[in-house]
Protein backbone atom coordinates (compact mmCIF):
# COMPACT_ATOMS: atom_id res chain seq x y z
CA UNK A 1 0.00 0.00 0.00
CA UNK A 2 1.33 3.41 -0.92
CA UNK A 3 1.26 5.02 2.32
CA UNK A 4 3.76 6.64 5.12
CA UNK A 5 3.88 5.36 8.46
CA UNK A 6 2.46 8.07 11.27
CA UNK A 7 6.08 8.73 12.20
CA UNK A 8 6.97 9.66 8.62
CA UNK A 9 3.87 12.05 8.29
CA UNK A 10 4.64 13.63 11.89
CA UNK A 11 8.62 13.51 10.78
CA UNK A 12 7.66 15.48 8.36
CA UNK A 13 4.86 17.91 9.49
CA UNK A 14 6.44 18.91 12.64
CA UNK A 15 8.03 21.99 12.83
CA UNK A 16 11.13 20.29 14.79
CA UNK A 17 11.06 17.15 12.27
CA UNK A 18 13.87 16.30 11.17
CA UNK A 19 12.03 15.90 7.55
CA UNK A 20 10.30 18.99 8.43
CA UNK A 21 13.36 21.57 5.65
CA UNK A 22 12.17 19.08 2.60
CA UNK A 23 8.38 19.19 3.19
CA UNK A 24 9.06 23.18 3.24
CA UNK A 25 11.06 23.36 0.10
CA UNK A 26 8.83 21.66 -1.49
CA UNK A 27 5.80 23.40 -0.97
CA UNK A 28 7.85 26.73 -1.70
CA UNK A 29 9.67 25.14 -4.97
CA UNK A 30 6.90 24.53 -7.50
CA UNK A 31 9.00 22.53 -9.64
CA UNK A 32 9.68 19.70 -7.49
CA UNK A 33 6.91 17.21 -6.98
CA UNK A 34 6.45 15.17 -3.71
CA UNK A 35 4.89 11.38 -4.31
CA UNK A 36 3.95 9.11 -1.75
CA UNK A 37 5.32 5.48 -1.60
CA UNK A 38 4.97 2.45 0.65
CA UNK A 39 6.84 3.70 3.45
CA UNK A 40 9.28 6.18 1.03
CA UNK A 41 8.60 9.18 -1.10
CA UNK A 42 10.13 10.11 -4.16
CA UNK A 43 10.91 14.38 -4.72
CA UNK A 44 10.46 14.61 -8.51
CA UNK A 45 11.96 17.12 -10.60
CA UNK A 46 11.16 17.54 -14.28
CA UNK A 47 9.75 13.80 -14.04
CA UNK A 48 12.89 12.51 -12.62
CA UNK A 49 13.78 11.53 -9.26
CA UNK A 50 16.10 14.23 -7.48
CA UNK A 51 15.41 12.44 -3.70
CA UNK A 52 14.49 9.12 -2.56
CA UNK A 53 13.40 9.13 1.48
CA UNK A 54 13.09 5.73 2.50
CA UNK A 55 11.73 5.09 6.29
CA UNK A 56 14.42 2.52 8.17
CA UNK A 57 13.26 0.25 11.19
CA UNK A 58 15.12 2.92 13.85
CA UNK A 59 14.54 6.31 14.18
CA UNK A 60 16.23 7.23 10.57
CA UNK A 61 16.07 7.61 6.53
CA UNK A 62 17.70 6.20 3.79
CA UNK A 63 18.35 9.45 1.23
CA UNK A 64 19.23 8.43 -1.96
CA UNK A 65 19.98 10.30 -5.46
CA UNK A 66 19.56 8.53 -9.04
CA UNK A 67 22.74 8.05 -10.08
CA UNK A 68 21.76 7.47 -13.53
CA UNK A 69 21.94 11.41 -13.98
CA UNK A 70 25.57 11.91 -13.17
CA UNK A 71 27.04 9.14 -14.84
CA UNK A 72 30.18 11.70 -15.53
CA UNK A 73 30.18 12.82 -12.07
CA UNK A 74 29.93 16.14 -11.48
CA UNK A 75 31.68 16.91 -8.34
CA UNK A 76 28.20 17.09 -6.49
CA UNK A 77 27.45 18.16 -2.81
CA UNK A 78 28.39 15.47 -0.25
CA UNK A 79 24.79 14.59 0.97
CA UNK A 80 24.31 12.00 3.61
CA UNK A 81 22.89 8.72 2.71
CA UNK A 82 21.39 8.43 5.91
CA UNK A 83 19.14 11.44 7.62
CA UNK A 84 19.27 11.11 11.32
CA UNK A 85 18.56 14.72 12.39
CA UNK A 86 17.46 18.06 10.55
CA UNK A 87 20.83 18.99 9.60
CA UNK A 88 21.20 15.96 7.49
CA UNK A 89 18.12 17.14 5.34
CA UNK A 90 19.40 20.57 5.36
CA UNK A 91 22.32 19.55 3.33
CA UNK A 92 20.26 17.44 0.72
CA UNK A 93 18.28 20.76 0.38
CA UNK A 94 21.33 22.85 0.05
CA UNK A 95 22.27 20.40 -2.39
CA UNK A 96 19.10 20.59 -4.93
CA UNK A 97 20.15 23.74 -7.29
CA UNK A 98 23.50 21.65 -8.08
CA UNK A 99 21.80 18.74 -8.71
CA UNK A 100 18.98 19.82 -10.70
CA UNK A 101 21.76 21.47 -13.36
CA UNK A 102 22.84 17.95 -13.79
CA UNK A 103 19.78 16.50 -14.45
CA UNK A 104 19.42 19.41 -16.67
CA UNK A 105 22.02 18.45 -18.73
CA UNK A 106 21.21 14.89 -18.67
CA UNK A 107 17.41 15.52 -19.92
CA UNK A 108 19.05 17.60 -22.63
CA UNK A 109 20.42 14.38 -23.73
CA UNK A 110 17.49 11.49 -22.79
CA UNK A 111 14.45 13.54 -22.87
CA UNK A 112 11.61 12.27 -20.82
CA UNK A 113 8.85 15.00 -22.47
CA UNK A 114 6.01 12.83 -20.94
CA UNK A 115 6.95 12.00 -17.70
CA UNK A 116 7.85 16.09 -17.15
CA UNK A 117 4.62 16.82 -18.68
CA UNK A 118 2.86 14.59 -16.03
CA UNK A 119 4.26 16.57 -13.67
CA UNK A 120 3.24 19.62 -14.79
CA UNK A 121 -0.42 18.22 -14.77
CA UNK A 122 0.08 17.59 -11.25
CA UNK A 123 1.29 21.03 -10.74
CA UNK A 124 -1.60 22.68 -12.28
CA UNK A 125 -4.14 20.86 -10.76
CA UNK A 126 -2.55 20.71 -7.10
CA UNK A 127 -0.56 23.31 -6.20
CA UNK A 128 -0.82 26.29 -8.86
CA UNK A 129 -2.84 29.37 -8.30
CA UNK A 130 -6.00 28.07 -10.48
CA UNK A 131 -5.78 24.34 -8.60
CA UNK A 132 -8.33 25.98 -6.18
CA UNK A 133 -10.67 25.89 -9.26
CA UNK A 134 -9.79 22.23 -10.72
CA UNK A 135 -11.91 19.12 -10.06
CA UNK A 136 -9.34 16.39 -10.40
CA UNK A 137 -6.29 16.11 -7.98
CA UNK A 138 -3.65 14.28 -8.91
CA UNK A 139 -2.96 11.55 -6.24
CA UNK A 140 0.10 9.89 -8.20
CA UNK A 141 2.08 9.61 -11.76
CA UNK A 142 4.01 6.86 -13.04
CA UNK A 143 2.06 4.37 -11.01
CA UNK A 144 3.31 0.10 -11.18
CA UNK A 145 2.24 -1.96 -9.14
CA UNK A 146 2.93 -5.75 -9.90
CA UNK A 147 0.76 -7.18 -7.31
CA UNK A 148 -2.28 -5.34 -8.45
CA UNK A 149 -0.94 -6.49 -12.18
CA UNK A 150 -1.39 -1.95 -12.69
CA UNK A 151 0.50 0.30 -14.47
CA UNK A 152 -0.16 3.98 -16.15
CA UNK A 153 0.68 7.45 -15.95
CA UNK A 154 -1.42 9.16 -13.26
CA UNK A 155 -4.05 8.22 -11.00
CA UNK A 156 -6.59 11.23 -9.47
CA UNK A 157 -9.73 11.90 -7.63
CA UNK A 158 -12.41 13.72 -9.37
CA UNK A 159 -13.71 16.12 -6.64
CA UNK A 160 -16.88 18.29 -8.66
CA UNK A 161 -16.46 21.75 -6.75
CA UNK A 162 -20.33 22.08 -5.50
CA UNK A 163 -19.57 18.55 -3.69
CA UNK A 164 -16.76 19.67 -1.07
CA UNK A 165 -18.98 19.58 2.06
CA UNK A 166 -18.06 16.15 2.18
CA UNK A 167 -15.84 13.46 1.13
CA UNK A 168 -18.52 11.56 -0.48
CA UNK A 169 -18.55 12.54 -3.98
CA UNK A 170 -15.61 11.88 -5.37
CA UNK A 171 -14.71 9.08 -8.02
CA UNK A 172 -11.43 7.88 -9.57
CA UNK A 173 -10.25 9.34 -12.27
CA UNK A 174 -7.73 6.72 -14.26
CA UNK A 175 -5.13 9.17 -16.34
CA UNK A 176 -2.52 8.18 -19.79
CA UNK A 177 -0.69 10.91 -21.09
CA UNK A 178 0.29 10.51 -24.61
CA UNK A 179 2.83 13.23 -26.00
CA UNK A 180 2.80 13.56 -29.43
CA UNK A 181 1.78 11.05 -32.02
CA UNK A 182 4.25 8.62 -31.77
CA UNK A 183 2.82 7.71 -28.27
CA UNK A 184 -1.00 6.52 -29.25
CA UNK A 185 -0.78 3.56 -31.41
CA UNK A 186 0.69 0.19 -31.02
CA UNK A 187 1.93 -2.32 -27.78
CA UNK A 188 1.36 1.03 -25.36
CA UNK A 189 -1.51 2.79 -27.54
CA UNK A 190 -4.53 3.97 -26.56
CA UNK A 191 -6.44 0.52 -27.52
CA UNK A 192 -3.79 -1.23 -24.92
CA UNK A 193 -4.41 1.02 -22.50
CA UNK A 194 -8.11 0.52 -22.45
CA UNK A 195 -7.74 -3.49 -22.53
CA UNK A 196 -5.66 -3.24 -19.53
CA UNK A 197 -7.95 -1.02 -18.22
CA UNK A 198 -10.71 -3.21 -18.52
CA UNK A 199 -8.39 -6.18 -17.12
CA UNK A 200 -7.71 -3.92 -13.74
CA UNK A 201 -10.97 -2.87 -12.94
CA UNK A 202 -12.78 -5.99 -13.62
CA UNK A 203 -10.47 -7.85 -10.61
CA UNK A 204 -13.03 -6.07 -8.02
CA UNK A 205 -10.60 -7.15 -5.24
CA UNK A 206 -7.50 -5.72 -6.48
CA UNK A 207 -9.57 -2.63 -7.70
CA UNK A 208 -10.55 -1.81 -4.08
CA UNK A 209 -7.33 -2.42 -2.98
CA UNK A 210 -6.20 0.87 -5.00
CA UNK A 211 -9.13 3.02 -4.66
CA UNK A 212 -7.88 2.30 -0.92
CA UNK A 213 -4.31 3.35 -1.72
CA UNK A 214 -5.22 6.50 -4.08
CA UNK A 215 -7.82 7.43 -0.19
CA UNK A 216 -4.76 7.36 1.61
CA UNK A 217 -2.41 9.59 -0.55
CA UNK A 218 -5.01 12.17 -1.22
CA UNK A 219 -5.63 12.29 2.37
CA UNK A 220 -1.83 12.66 2.98
CA UNK A 221 -1.14 14.69 0.78
CA UNK A 222 -3.60 17.37 1.94
CA UNK A 223 -2.37 16.42 5.45
CA UNK A 224 0.97 17.45 4.38
CA UNK A 225 -0.21 20.77 2.76
CA UNK A 226 0.35 19.65 -0.88
CA UNK A 227 -3.10 20.31 -2.39
CA UNK A 228 -4.07 24.05 -2.99
CA UNK A 229 -7.77 24.55 -2.54
CA UNK A 230 -10.92 25.79 0.07
CA UNK A 231 -12.73 23.10 1.26
CA UNK A 232 -14.47 25.27 3.19
CA UNK A 233 -15.38 24.58 6.83
CA UNK A 234 -15.07 21.15 5.73
CA UNK A 235 -12.42 18.77 6.87
CA UNK A 236 -13.69 16.21 5.25
CA UNK A 237 -11.62 13.15 3.95
CA UNK A 238 -12.24 11.66 0.83
CA UNK A 239 -13.69 8.28 0.22
CA UNK A 240 -14.15 6.47 -2.99
CA UNK A 241 -16.63 3.78 -3.43
CA UNK A 242 -15.64 0.95 -5.56
CA UNK A 243 -19.11 0.77 -6.92
CA UNK A 244 -18.97 4.03 -8.43
CA UNK A 245 -17.37 3.66 -12.05
CA UNK A 246 -14.48 5.29 -12.84
CA UNK A 247 -13.39 7.70 -15.55
CA UNK A 248 -10.46 6.63 -17.62
CA UNK A 249 -9.07 9.46 -18.76
CA UNK A 250 -6.31 9.92 -22.08
CA UNK A 251 -4.66 13.41 -22.36
CA UNK A 252 -3.43 13.97 -25.74
CA UNK A 253 -0.66 16.54 -25.77
CA UNK A 254 0.63 18.19 -28.65
CA UNK A 255 -1.60 16.13 -31.55
CA UNK A 256 -0.55 17.27 -35.09
CA UNK A 257 -4.26 18.56 -36.47
CA UNK A 258 -2.41 17.29 -40.12
CA UNK A 259 -1.99 13.71 -39.07
CA UNK A 260 -5.19 11.29 -39.73
CA UNK A 261 -3.28 8.65 -36.85
CA UNK A 262 -5.58 10.27 -33.81
CA UNK A 263 -8.74 10.10 -35.89
CA UNK A 264 -7.83 6.53 -37.42
CA UNK A 265 -7.66 5.65 -33.79
CA UNK A 266 -10.55 6.72 -32.27
CA UNK A 267 -12.39 5.24 -35.40
CA UNK A 268 -11.30 1.97 -34.98
CA UNK A 269 -14.08 -0.43 -34.28
CA UNK A 270 -11.88 -1.78 -31.24
CA UNK A 271 -12.76 1.06 -29.52
CA UNK A 272 -16.48 0.95 -29.70
CA UNK A 273 -16.55 -1.14 -27.17
CA UNK A 274 -15.15 0.52 -24.57
CA UNK A 275 -17.53 3.72 -25.12
CA UNK A 276 -20.50 2.37 -23.04
CA UNK A 277 -18.56 0.16 -20.92
CA UNK A 278 -20.01 -0.80 -17.41
CA UNK A 279 -16.91 -0.64 -16.01
CA UNK A 280 -16.00 2.71 -16.69
CA UNK A 281 -16.46 6.05 -18.46
CA UNK A 282 -14.03 6.72 -20.88
CA UNK A 283 -13.19 10.32 -21.43
CA UNK A 284 -10.84 12.38 -23.62
CA UNK A 285 -9.38 15.73 -22.07
CA UNK A 286 -9.99 18.99 -23.96
CA UNK A 287 -7.94 21.63 -22.73
CA UNK A 288 -9.98 25.44 -21.36
CA UNK A 289 -8.31 27.05 -24.16
CA UNK A 290 -4.80 26.34 -23.13
CA UNK A 291 -3.44 25.03 -19.91
CA UNK A 292 -3.89 21.82 -18.11
CA UNK A 293 -6.04 22.76 -15.17
CA UNK A 294 -9.11 20.16 -15.62
CA UNK A 295 -12.90 20.42 -15.21
CA UNK A 296 -15.52 18.25 -15.54
CA UNK A 297 -16.82 19.74 -18.76
CA UNK A 298 -13.48 19.56 -20.04
CA UNK A 299 -14.05 15.86 -20.26
CA UNK A 300 -14.86 14.79 -24.02
CA UNK A 301 -16.60 11.32 -24.98
CA UNK A 302 -15.70 9.21 -27.75
CA UNK A 303 -19.06 10.32 -29.29
CA UNK A 304 -17.80 13.69 -29.00
CA UNK A 305 -14.30 13.55 -29.42
CA UNK A 306 -14.92 12.11 -32.43
CA UNK A 307 -17.10 15.25 -33.45
CA UNK A 308 -14.12 17.59 -32.81
CA UNK A 309 -11.69 16.13 -34.71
Amino acid sequence: MRALSEKFMQDLIRKDGMLHPVLERVRKDRTLMFAIRENYVNIYYRGGNILRITQRTNDSYMAEFNGEYDKFDHGLPDSPSVIGAREDAEKWIDSFPYRKEVMDEFFSNHEKTEREFQQVIARENNQSVISNESEYFITDIEFADNALKARFDMTSVCWPASNRRTGNHCHAALIEVKYADTAIDGTSGLIKHLEDMTALISDRDHYAQLLNMMESQFNQLDQLELLNFNKGTSEAKIKLDPEDKPEVIFIIANHNPRSSKLNDIVNDPEMEKFEFSRLFDLRFFVASFSGYGMHVRNMLSLSEFRKLL
